[in-house]
C-alpha cells in the first residue's frame, strides 16, 4: 500500500503546489489585442511592427510624387508625434468588459465590425487523437506447463516448462480520444466540455494442442498433500493420466474506457502563456477476463472414473469489472512560441471503485454419445464459484504533454504523450488460485489488490471556431 499512498500524496501535492504558485502571482490582463489561445490569429490591422499597433502609414515611406524638398521649418503633419491612446488600466481580477476595450485597437474586432474568421477568439474547441498505448503487464500464476512424460508438468520437476503464466506483457495497441468544449465568453475565461477515451481490447493467451506438446498440464499446489501437483490433459502412453487429441485455449482480455465532463477557469496569463484550472466529474471502466477451454480424449480409465475413449471438455471463466465514479481537478498550462505551443495537463480524480468478480466453471463428459455435465472446471470449483462485489477508495492521476503546431488559425496538429494510473482494480488474475484441495474446500476466493496503468504516444488534430 505504501507505493499507492506515495503516488496519491505526490499527485495531490503537485496540484496544490501549482495552484498556490498560480494564485500567488498577479494575474496580468492580456495585452491588446487580448491574447487568445495559440494560433487563434490577431485582429485586422494588428502588426508585429510598431509595438503591436498598425503603422500610421506604409513601410515604404511617402507616396510617389511627394515633394522631396520642403520649405525650411515645414513639418509634415503626419509625422507629428501622436499622443498614445488612453486605455483604462487593467486591475487584477478585472473582467474584460466594454470599459476596458474602449478606444483599444481590439474594440472594433470584438464588436464584430469588418473582422475575418481569425479576429475573434473561438467559442468552440475540440480535438481528435490517435493513441498508441502500452498497459501494465499481467502477473499470472503458472497456468499451462509441459514436460517429459515422467514429470507430468509439475512445477519444480526437472523438465517442466511454463507455456503460459508468469509476467505476461502485451504489445502496444491503438486507441482514440475525443474532446469537445465551449467557451462561455468572448475572452476565454470560462468553458465547459467533455472527453472520452477508449483503448483497443488487449488479448493475451495461448492456443496449443497435444500435437505440438505431447504433455500438457495445469499445475497447482495440493493443499491436501502439501506438494506441487498437476491436472494432466495430454500424456502419451497407457498410464492412469494418458490422454491425447488435446486442445487448450487460454484467452485473457482487457478493456479500458474513461470519460469526463469538466469546467475550466482561466486563472493566469502572461503574454501568450496561460494557465487554466479544471474541475469536473470522471468515470472509468476496466473489464478484465480470463477464459480457459480444454478438450481431450482419455486413453485409459483416468483415476478409475473416466472410461477409455471419453471426450472431456473443461471450461473456466473469471470475469472482473471495475467502475469508477469521482471528482477530478487539475491544471492546464499553455506555453506559446510562435506557431508552436507546449501544452501540459495534470489532473487527479478521487472517488469510489465498484468491483465485481464472477467465477464459473463446468466439466462435460461425452461417453460414446452419452453426455454428462458437472459443476467446476480446472481452477473454477465448487468452493470458489460465484459472484462477488465490493467498493473501495480509488484515485486516478493523469498527465499529458503535447507539442502543438498551428497549421491554420482554426486547425492545429499535435504530438505528445499520455499517462494514466489507477490505484485499485480487480483483475482476473487475482481470482486464479494457486492452491487446490482435490478433496474439496479449496480454492476459496479472496479479493486481491492490483493497480493498473496505461502509457503511450498521442497524435491528433485540434480545432477551434
Amino acid at each position: 500500500m505504501k507505493p499507492k499512498k506515495l503516488i496519491l500524496s505526490t499527485a495531490l501535492s503537485a496540484v496544490a503546489l501549482f495552484s498556490t504558485q498560480v494564485d500567488a502571482q498577479t494575474p496580468y490582463g492580456p495585452g491588446y489585442p487580448p491574447q487568445a489561445a495559440p494560433a487563434y490569429g490577431a485582429p485586422s490591422g494588428y502588426s508585429a511592427m510598431g509595438g503591436g499597433y498598425a503603422m500610421p502609414y506604409g513601410p515604404m515611406g511617402p507616396a510617389p510624387g511627394y515633394p522631396q524638398t520642403v520649405p525650411a521649418g515645414y513639418q509634415d503633419p503626419s509625422m507629428q508625434a501622436m499622443p498614445p491612446a488612453q486605455y483604462e488600466e487593467y486591475q487584477p481580477g478585472m473582467e474584460y468588459g466594454d470599459s476596458v476595450l474602449e478606444t483599444s485597437p481590439y474594440e472594433e474586432t470584438v464588436n464584430g465590425a469588418a473582422c475575418n474568421s481569425c479576429d475573434l477568439p473561438p467559442r468552440v474547441y475540440g480535438s481528435a487523437d490517435l493513441l498508441v498505448m502500452w498497459r501494465k503487464g499481467s502477473n499470472l500464476p503458472p497456468l499451462l506447463t509441459t514436460s517429459a512424460p515422467v514429470d507430468e508438468g509439475v512445477i519444480g520437476a526437472p523438465t517442466t516448462q511454463t507455456l503460459f503464466g508468469g509476467n505476461e506483457q502485451g504489445h502496444a495497441l491503438t486507441g482514440m480520444r475525443l474532446t469537445g468544449g465551449l467557451w462561455l465568453d468572448n475572452y476565454q475565461n470560462w468553458s465547459i466540455g467533455g472527453s472520452f477515451m477508449a483503448l483497443e481490447r488487449e488479448v493475451l493467451g495461448i492456443n496449443t494442442t497435444s500435437t505440438q506438446f505431447p504433455v500438457l498440464a495445469f499445475p497447482f499446489y495440493d493443499t491436501n498433500a502439501n506438494a506441487n501437483s498437476s491436472i494432466v490433459v495430454a500424456l502419451p502412453g497407457t498410464g492412469n493420466n494418458a490422454a491425447d487429441n488435446t486442445s487448450v485455449n487460454i484467452r485473457k482480455t482487457n478493456n479500458f474506457y474513461v470519460g469526463d465532463t469538466f469546467i475550466t477557469k482561466h486563472v493566469f496569463t502572461s503574454h501568450a502563456n496561460r494557465v487554466d484550472f479544471l474541475v469536473g466529474y470522471n468515470f472509468a471502466r476496466i473489464d478484465d477476463a480470463m477464459a480457459m477451454r480444454t478438450q481431450y480424449t482419455a486413453q485409459q480409465t483416468m483415476g478409475g472414473s473416466v472410461p477409455q475413449g471419453t471426450v472431456v471438455s473443461l471450461a473456466d471463466n473469471f470475469l472482473a469489472k471495475n467502475e469508477f465514479n469521482g471528482a477530478e481537478f487539475g491544471l492546464i498550462f499553455d506555453f506559446q512560441d510562435g506557431p508552436f505551443t507546449w501544452r501540459a495537463m495534470g489532473k487527479i480524480s478521487v472517488g469510489g471503485m465498484h468491483q465485481r468478480m464472477a467465477i464459473s466453471g463446468s466439466r462435460t463428459e461425452d461417453v460414446f454419445g452419452t453426455v454428462d455435465t458437472f459443476n467446476g472446471g480446472v481452477y473454477a470449483r465448487d468452493s470458489n464459484i460465484g459472484s462477488y462485489s465490493r467498493d473501495v477508495f480509488c484515485f486516478i492521476p493523469e498527465g499529458s504533454l503535447d507539442l502543438i503546431y498551428a497549421l491554420t488559425c482554426n486547425v492545429d496538429l499535435k504530438v505528445g504523450c499520455t499517462y494514466i494510473y489507477v490505484s485499485d482494480v480487480a483483475l482476473a488474475q487475482s481470482a486464479l488460485p494457486g492452491t487446490i484441495n482435490p478433496n474439496g474446500g479449496d480454492p476459496v476466493f479472496n479479493w486481491g489488490s492490483d493497480d493498473y496503468w496505461a502509457l503511450g504516444a498521442t497524435f491528433g488534430v485540434d480545432f477551434h471556431y
